[in-house]
């Protein structure tokens, strides 16, 4: 027996195998091999975390009931009625900010998870705040710019974060979990929205009330554990130790012999992977690494890929315009009619946590997103046999107190199809790109996961200042085209460079994405489970790396 093999034998002689937990495998993993089951522990601290989403989705949304005020304001308001030019800048400044904070959230989360999710609450008590006493356009610019700060940091590190404490067959689900949240807090926002939308000056209750789930978070936070990894980095391994047995339901002073051994053997390759990170020292190593490594490449190109794609098709138009979209349609309470997409995303958001673990990632964005053409298409049917009018006008005249809209058919021929779009969305393309982190092997994880947050809301930014030019100077036909068309050429990028990585520990998605391959054409495992071996009969070779 070599020293390789004596260094991975118990003291009873048996091995520790270590092929089943290399240096770069994820925590989740462990939950395959120890006795213990995660219990409701794990639930709620997903929970305290997944409050960041509810920030993310109530600041996202909130501004679709705000904007309809804000375009007719009464005459004692300091900020006059917004020009369709400052609705998108008020609207994508958030995501300008946001873009920033993602950026940043990589080297800040290096002092630790808990303490950026921490930061982020701050940030955003400070943005709801700053937004509601706001009495100018520029204020108003200003208090959408902080909260962004907020929405960027807690987007790119709770998904991090949970990825690093979550079991390997409940990662899918937990990271879903965080964004049924997000769903949660635009149905949050529209209710309110909804609540405030007769009453004068409403839209500053409207933002100030985001800074409660904020405060919230800030008490909860006392009560959650560091990452694993991160204390192991910091030297910490008995405090990780513990907070690992509770993740996985293990009462290390009765626990079994097996249970010890496999918690040791997970420390020790979180250690190694830990050792792995600190030879790239310096911010110039690691992007070195992102850029020069075959599988760092293919892992930013697909999660940042997907988070852009998730903008581009257009659902945030929806989410931040949808109540001046239904009062072009005269609808009689646009803000009500707006919570059908609020409503409908949560739905099936929940439907997405049931078949992730059943169809596959891969598959469901396959199925989904040409569901998503489908929707667009037939809204664009329905504006295309409405008459035209510009944008402007039309939401002026639709908020006046002495209008009496009345829908005609077709309106409700648009509200179907963008309620059948958003259905297709949420299933799919609405959640997966969020699981971005577990196609980064520790060493790249925080930057790589950062700069692919960032692709989101850059895109993001794009659709929140040009969608309402674009509905003023092209149409709302054209406009909704151009959405399927992006949702067509999403498609093409899903099926061609997309890994279904269900089920699969990180050491075995890298593997994965070594490979000069494109993707799997079947739906049957590419790589056998703790093997980390290639089923190659059911790969496409290319021959050369085009990543």
């Amino acid at each position: 027996m070599d020293d390789r093999d004596r260094e991975h034998e118990f003291e009873d002689g048996t091995r520790d195998e270590d092929a089943l937990l290399g240096p770069d495998s994820d925590v989740a993993e462990a939950s395959k091999l120890v006795g213990g089951k995660p219990g409701i522990w794990v639930w709620m601290l997903v929970v305290s975390a997944g409050i960041s989403g509810l920030l993310f989705g109530y600041d996202t949304a909130i501004i679709s009931s705000a904007l309809l005020q804000l375009a007719n304001p009464p005459p004692s308001s300091t900020i006059p009625a917004l020009t369709v030019g400052q609705q998108s800048l008020v609207t994508s400044i958030t995501s300008i900010s946001a873009l920033i904070s993602s950026l940043g959230s990589g080297p800040i989360s290096e002092y630790g998870r808990k303490k950026a999710i921490f930061l982020a609450a701050i940030v955003f008590i400070l943005g709801a705040v700053s937004q509601s006493v706001a009495d100018s356009v520029g204020g108003l610019v200003v208090g959408r710019f902080i909260v962004g700060l907020g929405v960027g940091a807690g987007s790119a590190v709770v998904p991090l974060y949970i990825t690093e404490l979550s079991p390997a067959h409940l990662r899918s689900r937990l990271n879903t979990l965080n964004t049924v949240f997000i769903t949660l807090g635009q149905i949050v926002a529209y209710l309110i929205g909804y609540w405030y939308s007769r009453t004068p000056f409403g839209w500053r209750p409207m933002f100030l009330l985001g800074g409660v789930p904020a405060a919230i978070q800030i008490g909860l936070l006392f009560f959650l554990p560091e990452s694993p990894r991160w204390l192991i980095q910091h030297g910490h391994v008995e405090q990780a130790t513990s907070v690992l047995a509770r993740v996985y339901g293990i009462r290390l002073e009765d626990s079994n012999q097996v249970d010890r051994r496999m918690l040791s053997h997970l420390v020790r390759g979180i250690e190694r992977g830990v050792k792995s990170e600190n030879e790239l020292e310096g911010t110039y190593a690691k992007w070195k690494s992102l850029l020069g490594k075959r599988s760092n490449r293919r892992a930013l190109l697909i999660s940042g890929g997907l988070q852009g794609f998730q903008q581009l098709c257009g659902f945030n138009a929806l989410m931040y315009f949808s109540s001046l979209i239904y009062a072009m349609l005269d609808f009689k309470n646009p803000t009500l009619t707006s919570l059908s997409v609020a409503a409908t995303n949560f739905a099936f958001t929940l439907v997405s946590l049931i078949l992730i673990p059943k169809v596959g990632k891969r598959r469901l964005l396959l199925y989904s997103v040409p569901m998503m053409a489908l929707g667009l298409l037939c809204a664009a049917f329905g504006f295309h046999k409405l008459p035209s009018q510009q944008i402007s006008e039309k939401v002026v005249a639709s908020t006046r107190k002495d209008a009496d809209p009345v829908s005609s058919f077709y309106a409700y021929v648009i509200l179907a199809s963008t309620t059948f779009y958003v259905a297709a969305y949420a299933s799919g393309i609405g959640n997966v790109p969020w699981q971005q982190a577990e196609f980064f092997p520790m060493s790249v994880r925080s930057l790589g996961t950062a700069i692919a947050t960032a692709c989101n809301w850059s895109s993001n930014f794009i659709i929140g200042e040009t969608f309402l030019g674009l509905m003023d100077k092209m149409g709302a036909v054209a406009t909704f085209v151009l959405f399927a068309v992006i949702c067509t050429i999403g498609w093409c990028g899903i099926y061609v460079i997309y890994p279904d990585t269900e089920g699969m520990n990180l050491e075995e998605i890298e593997a994965l994405l070594n490979l000069e391959i494109l993707v799997a054409t079947s739906s049957s495992p590419i790589i056998q489970p703790s093997t980390a071996s290639i089923n190659h009969s059911m790969v496409i070779p290319i021959g050369h790396d085009v990543y």
